[in-house]
């Protein structure tokens, strides 16, 4: 099936626009190849469901949703009835999907919270949260102006500017390099994240660390716009912070191409929660040492 085909291409090449997005694309996977599968019992689909399960884990190590979403679908086949497998497993999945894309939507109330009237916020990456508050915000006529950082080596923060061509706010891109200048032109930032810690820590794209420096010296607020299915409540050191081939930052180089420079491209890395000032999440603008309780219903 050609979709099932483009959604391993997109996951496996870093194509997929955002960490929750990952997750959904991971659930219709798992979904779609299951519904391809003809008549299979239970031990084809438990078999086949791990095996995309540890798939996906492997390819996205840093998205505490994809592993999540891996750990619903072993659950979901390892006790599923015999004679049902793979119908409880589908619909658990395009569940996921439909939670998902609901959370998503409920972060946009919280808009006005972090992007109020005549601010000016600085932005890093590409997040689905975060494009969901900057168009709410611009649709809602909120007058505000917006810095992006490059995002390198895959410049994901043009994708967001995409999103926000059609609106009349003053846009200015600026390098990774420069986000201390960035944020003393700002009084707040704003980025996503790929895995919340129990600790109220987070990890997301690389820069994202520079960046909640940058407005601890310069002494504006930073906010994280994320999924409550993106928290991680195990040992934080299990979630790897991806590495990237070498090639995506020094293509047609000479010195890397002849092996004499190596390239590290970690494209991941962790913030601590000191560093973050609110969680904007689905429940509500979250304290990072609430972010726990919170999920849990306390």
């Amino acid at each position: 099936m050609k979709r099932i085909k483009q959604l391993r291409i997109d996951i496996a090449e870093n194509r997929v626009p955002g960490g929750s997005a990952f997750a959904r694309a991971g659930a219709e996977l798992i979904a779609l190849t299951l519904e391809e599968l003809d008549n299979p019992d239970w031990e084809q689909v438990r078999e086949m469901t791990f095996e995309l399960a540890d798939w996906l884990t492997g390819v996205k190590p840093s998205m505490a949703g994809v592993r999540n979403l891996a750990e619903i679908a072993r659950a979901e086949a390892a006790r599923a009835p015999r004679d049902s497998a793979s119908d409880v497993v589908i619909k658990a999945m395009y569940d996921y999907i439909k939670e998902s894309e609901s959370a998503l939507e409920a972060i946009g109330k919280y808009t006005d919270v972090v992007i109020p009237e005549n601010s000016t916020v600085l932005v890093h990456s590409f997040s689905a949260s975060l494009v969901l508050l900057l168009t709410t915000a611009a649709s809602a006529g909120t007058h505000f102006d917006l810095l992006v950082t490059e995002s390198r080596p895959y410049r994901e923060s043009r994708r967001l500017v995409d999103s926000l061509t059609s609106s009349d706010i003053s846009i200015t891109l600026v390098s990774d390099a420069s986000v201390c200048i960035a944020a003393s032109m700002a009084d707040r930032a704003v980025v996503g994240a790929d895995t919340v810690f129990r600790d109220g820590s987070f990890a997301n794209k690389t820069g994202s660390l520079p960046l909640a420096l940058a407005c601890r010296y310069a002494g504006i607020p930073m906010f994280v716009a994320t999924e409550m299915s993106k928290l991680y409540r195990d040992d934080p050191a299990d979630i790897e912070m991806e590495l990237r081939p070498g090639d995506e930052l020094a293509s047609g180089w000479t010195e890397f191409e002849s092996g004499r420079v190596k390239v590290l491209n970690q494209f991941f890395e962790r913030v601590e929660a000191s560093l973050v000032t609110s969680y904007v999440t689905e429940a509500g603008v979250i304290a990072p040492s609430d972010f726990v309780g919170v999920a849990d219903g306390n």
